[in-house]
């Protein structure tokens, strides 16, 4: 697959379109100015920017005040109230784009990655939801490390297909503000909310994906992926497929929840006791 420009149309005769994006912040004093800089710098020419501070404790509100100060994005701030509230009191308040596009304030982008997301969805008319590869990093995207993931990304009709697994890249994402609209928003009941939003996509479009990382995901140590217990991530997922059930065909909603069992639930005891247990060389 390429990121082919549409057959026929001159880009230089092509508007920008407007993007709007949303970081959420929370306690991230560290790491969020690599984030703003990394959306302000997009060469995709029409982004508005919004960040919301969700009632950080570490000094983040003072910092993106003078940010925002100097770059003249918009900042929301409150009390914390969870990442999907954020989400949708940025979006529904204040972004003015016809495409949104979500950001972590701890990970940061490529420079061209809206550009090539717009484009590829150009290429694809009737498409409202475009993602891409990601990889992880510690330091600077310079010492990003593995595999680009998802190695295969999931394109056209992906209904059923998504209930196996998150293969989107949160940070990745850029949909359209009618696909937003029409989905009501993100679930804030749910912590998993952004593989809810991915599933109930899949079932009013088609989506695309550009073939590249351009999302740069930070591991460290409070990371919400490391910190919370498998078990309690079992039962979000399960909220979310039983939410999703109506919609999603049978056999692979049932698939699905076996599938995450054993990658959750068996798994991990499993690990859990060879690690408790492994036998312990003689030699030692």
């Amino acid at each position: 697959m390429s990121d082919r420009q549409p057959v026929g149309v001159d880009t230089r005769d092509v508007a920008p379109e407007l993007v709007t994006v949303v970081i959420p912040s929370y306690n991230h004093r560290e790491f969020v100015t690599a984030a703003v800089e990394s959306v302000l710098r997009q060469t995709h020419p029409a982004v508005q920017l919004i960040v919301v501070d969700d009632g950080s404790t570490d000094g983040s509100r003072a910092l993106l005040e003078e940010l925002a100060a100097q770059h003249g994005f918009d900042l929301l701030t409150q009390s914390n109230t969870g990442v999907c509230r954020a989400l949708n009191r940025a979006i529904r308040e204040r972004a003015k784009g016809r495409y949104i596009a979500l950001l972590g304030s701890d990970d940061i982008w490529a420079l061209d990655k809206l550009a090539l997301q717009i484009a590829r969805l150009r290429a694809e008319p009737g498409a409202e939801f475009c993602f891409a590869q990601a990889r992880t990093f510690q330091r600077t995207p310079d010492d990003a490390r593995g595999a680009p993931f998802p190695a295969r990304p999931l394109e056209g009709s992906v209904v059923g297909r998504v209930a196996f697994r998150q293969h989107v890249p949160a940070g990745t994402m850029l949909f359209t503000r009618a696909l937003y609209d029409s989905l009501e928003g993100f679930d804030e009941r749910l912590k998993e909310e952004d593989w809810d939003f991915v599933i109930r996509a899949s079932t009013r479009t088609r989506f695309v994906a550009v073939r590249r990382p351009l999302l740069f995901y930070r591991e460290h140590a409070t990371n919400a992926m490391r910190v919370r217990p498998r078990r309690e991530i079992f039962h979000q997922k399960m909220l979310v497929l039983a939410k999703n059930f109506p919609v999603l065909p049978a056999n692979r909603w049932m698939c699905a929840v076996v599938v995450h069992f054993a990658h959750d639930v068996l798994l991990g005891s499993v690990l859990r006791a060879f690690r408790r247990y492994r036998p312990v060389d003689a030699n030692q």
